[in-house]
Formats: structure tokens, C-alpha cells, sequence
């Protein structure tokens, strides 16, 4: 359930990453690709958004710029395999604040181990608005003597016949415009795809290949499942196509492509997830859940300071807009009804009727609030109550009280987030109220030096 909890966390918590007034607007991808024995080409698709930056004005246009540093770092030596800076420039249509965005692609060689990986991008101009992204890659090259897929390159659009050929973008005949977002919307449906094959070869000469698109909600439904025949080979082979999203409602998603031996049944499988925007459709597998009404349920019988508390609980689980939409609401009604509404869509089990999601949450506002409470301030508020509630109680914590010229601090290590990751809470004021001051994990605070906010020399 942990797990599965995370995920679905990580899905809701997107949209509201992606309008943060104080973070820049910086989403990237990776591929990795067969290169030789030892290495793979690991391919990097990255996207800025123009939304909050500074723009200057230029005889060509409003002009947005933003410096990267790129680092890929070995765990087990500490060597660097990438250590680059580099500046993104681009033209937005007028010195206002537009969402325009730049797009690029980048490529290294990168040997077999297991890496982290840090992002960080700043506008040049403005700062303070910067982001920061921390995960860990496995590098593993492809066996010479088995079948295998690359990693899924996820797409807007994907050009043939007009592809040009001085595109970034564009190799093995194709020009594949990425989506480093990995969401996808009504407004642009169609999801595009490509990956590579490797090894096509058989012991039976005469045998071929079953490959397989198949694409799960994020309850583990089957959707989609499309199957076409690949003859053995020497070579390489391209597979590139297009899924269309548009009759499919608001979720994340996992895109899946497998490689079967029909004889052994061995499969190789490539998965990629995405997440799907789409307010045109309604989800039927939850409609008898819904129908069961407000009235009916915990919410309708909630005043309005239990509206306000029970929302204030989710407030890390919810996105922007929905943070938004609740602060106009003036009824309690209206207050009961979003509510309602707004765990119902999390709920990942809607065929019981209870919402495993939403007791699972509260068990640990209720856990927080036992544990880190302090000093009239309630649990689920701090930064440690805000780690729980997003990712659960961790695998390991490690415990510092009384390291020399160093003020209380401790660490979590959570081993199926993104390869593993890790949090470092430390008591700054003394009071017991432990602050997060760096993580591995994507999307949360990175500060390497953490360790003098707690020094006491």
C-alpha cells in the first residue's frame, strides 16, 4: 500500500509543482540506449517554461535566459561522469509573462554503475527562482546475448515524411519532438512513443517475436493492449507509434512494451508512466461511488471547521488549483461537497466501500500528530508530519542526539523511492521542532552543505 500510496501522491502533487509561483518551471526526462558492452548513450530532454521569468527586452523579442548545472556522479567512486554548465536562451513573443517554452536534448556516454543524478536551473536574472531536482540512475549496458528494449522516449509528435533532418530532435530517420512533462491532456491527447530493440535473435531460427503495447490506469487496469509480430534479426530495430488518450479520464498511467519469446515465454519489458488530464471524461469505474452522494456520506455530516481541518491535513496532497478552488468557497455546503469530491478521485480501490486511500492518509495525520508535535505546533505541519504524509513511515531511521560541535539531527532513508532516497531532519532552534534540511529525493529541498545549519562552532 506504501507504495502504491507514493505514487499516487506523486501524480496529484504534479499540477501543483508545476504552478509554483517561487519554483521555475524546469521539467526533464531521460532515455537510456544501447552504445557497447561496458556503456549506454543516456539521452536528457528537458523543457523551460518562460511562466515567472524575468523577460528582457531585445531587438528580436523578449528574451528569457536560465543557467543549468548538470552533474551524474558515481555512488561507488565518486568520480563524475558529467560535471557540465550550460546557459538555455530563448525568444518569447512579447516582454509579458507568457507560457513559452524552450525544448533541447542532450547526450553522453555514460558507463555501467549506479549514479546520482542533480539538476539545478536558475533565471539569470531573477535568482530566487530556481529548482532543484535529485534522483539516482542505473546504468546498465545491453547483453549481446539476450533480447532487450531501450528505456520509452515519450513524445508530442513524432515526424516521418517531413522530419528535418537538422532537427535536435531528429535521428534514425525520425523527428521525435519530446515531452520531458510526461503529462499529456484533452487539449493534446495523442501520447507518442519510441524505444529501440536490441538482439533479435532466437534459438529457434524460425521463431518470431510477439511485441506487445499495453497501457494501466493506475488501479492496475488493462486498457489498452495492442500485439504485432518483429522477425529476428541482427540489427536494431525502431518502434514508434501513437497512443490516443482521449477516451480515457483523469489518472496516471503506466505505458508498457514487452518483447516475448513465444516458445520460453520469456519477456523483456520496458514501462514508462504518464499522467493524463481529461476533465471531457468521466470515470466509470467510480461512478457507483459517486452516486452515493454527499449527503450520504462522513462529509455531510462535517461543520465548517472540520471542512477547514480536513482540507488543511490534505493541503500536501492536493494541486494548486484545488488549493485555490477551496479558499473562494463561502458555504458549507459547497465546502462539504469539494470534499467529498476531492478524495473520491483518490480513491484507488472504488469497488469497496471504503477509501483505502483516504484512511491510509489519515492514519498518518493521526501518526504525525502523536510524534511531532511541538510547541503548540500540531505534527502534520511540520517537516517531518509533511515526509510522513507524503511517502509513509520510512524503511530506516538513523539517530543523532549527541554528535560533537553538532545539534541534534537524524536521517530517513526510504529504499523504493526513485532507487532509494533519503531525508535530513536536524533540531536548529532546539526546541525539538526538527527541520528538513536536505534530500535526495526529487522535487525536495537539496543543500549538500546542510550540515553547518547545525554546527554549533
Amino acid at each position: 500500500m506504501k507504495k502504491i500510496f507514493a505514487v499516487i501522491c506523486f501524480v496529484f502533487s504534479l499540477a501543483a509543482d508545476i504552478s509554483a509561483q517561487n519554483e521555475l518551471n524546469f521539467e526533464f526526462d531521460y532515455a537510456r540506449f544501447n552504445y557497447d558492452s561496458s556503456s549506454v548513450y543516456l539521452e536528457f530532454y528537458y523543457e523551460l517554461n518562460s511562466k515567472n521569468m524575468q523577460v528582457t527586452p531585445s531587438e528580436k523579442g523578449g528574451l528569457i535566459e536560465a543557467v543549468v548545472h548538470l552533474e551524474l556522479k558515481n555512488l561507488a567512486t565518486n568520480e563524475y561522469s558529467i560535471n557540465k554548465d550550460w546557459k538555455i536562451q530563448g525568444i518569447v513573443s512579447t516582454t509579458e509573462k507568457e507560457n513559452e517554452t524552450i525544448n533541447d536534448v542532450m547526450g553522453f556516454v555514460v558507463p555501467e554503475g549506479k549514479y546520482s543524478l542533480l539538476f539545478t536551473v536558475h533565471d539569470t536574472k531573477n535568482p530566487n527562482l530556481k529548482k532543484t531536482i535529485n534522483e539516482n540512475v542505473v546504468i546498465q549496458p545491453i547483453k549481446k546475448d539476450k533480447f532487450s528494449i531501450s528505456d520509452i522516449e515519450l513524445a508530442r509528435h513524432i515526424k516521418k515524411d517531413d522530419a528535418d533532418q537538422k532537427s535536435l530532435f531528429y535521428k534514425n530517420s525520425l523527428e521525435i519532438i519530446p515531452n520531458p512533462t510526461m503529462v499529456y491532456s484533452h487539449l493534446s491527447p495523442a501520447m507518442f512513443f519510441y524505444t529501440e530493440l536490441y538482439n533479435l535473435l532466437l534459438p529457434d531460427d524460425k521463431a518470431s517475436f510477439s511485441f506487445q503495447k499495453m497501457l494501466y490506469n493506475s488501479s492496475g487496469q488493462s486498457l489498452y493492449k495492442s500485439t504485432k509480430t518483429i522477425k529476428q534479426q541482427k540489427e536494431a530495430v525502431v518502434e514508434y507509434g501513437v497512443v490516443n488518450l482521449s477516451k480515457y479520464p483523469t489518472d496516471s498511467y503506466y505505458f508498457e512494451l514487452s518483447l516475448v519469446d513465444p516458445i520460453t515465454k520469456q519477456a523483456f519489458v520496458s514501462t514508462k508512466r504518464f499522467y493524463l488530464y481529461n476533465p471531457n471524461i468521466v470515470d466509470t469505474n467510480k461512478t457507483a461511488y459517486l452516486n452515493t452522494g454527499v449527503i450520504s456520506s462522513e462529509f455531510g455530516l462535517y461543520n465548517i471547521d472540520e471542512c477547514n481541518k480536513n482540507f488543511s491535513h490534505a493541503k500536501y496532497i492536493a494541486t494548486q488549483k484545488e488549493i485555490d478552488q477551496f479558499k473562494k468557497l463561502d458555504s458549507l455546503n459547497a465546502k462539504r461537497e469539494f470534499l467529498f469530491n476531492f478524495w473520491k478521485i483518490r480513491d484507488d480501490n472504488p469497488a469497496t466501500p471504503q477509501n483505502e486511500f483516504k484512511e491510509e492518509y489519515e492514519k498518518r495525520v493521526a501518526y504525525a500528530n502523536k510524534n511531532f508535535t511541538r510547541m503548540n505546533k500540531e505534527g502534520y505541519l511540520t517537516d517531518r508530519g509533511r515526509i510522513v504524509l507524503l511517502y509513509g513511515e520510512p524503511d530506516q531511521k538513523d539517530y543523532f542526539p549527541s554528535e560533537p560541535n553538532l545539534k541534534p539531527y537524524e536521517v530517513w532513508f526510504y529504499n523504493q523511492i526513485e532507487g532509494g532516497v533519503s531525508f535530513y531532519f536536524g533540531d536548529v532552534t532546539g526546541f525539538g521542532n526538527y527541520e528538513l534540511l536536505h534530500s535526495t529525493k526529487r522535487d525536495e529541498l537539496h543543500d549538500e552543505n546542510w550540515m553547518r545549519r547545525i554546527s554549533t562552532q
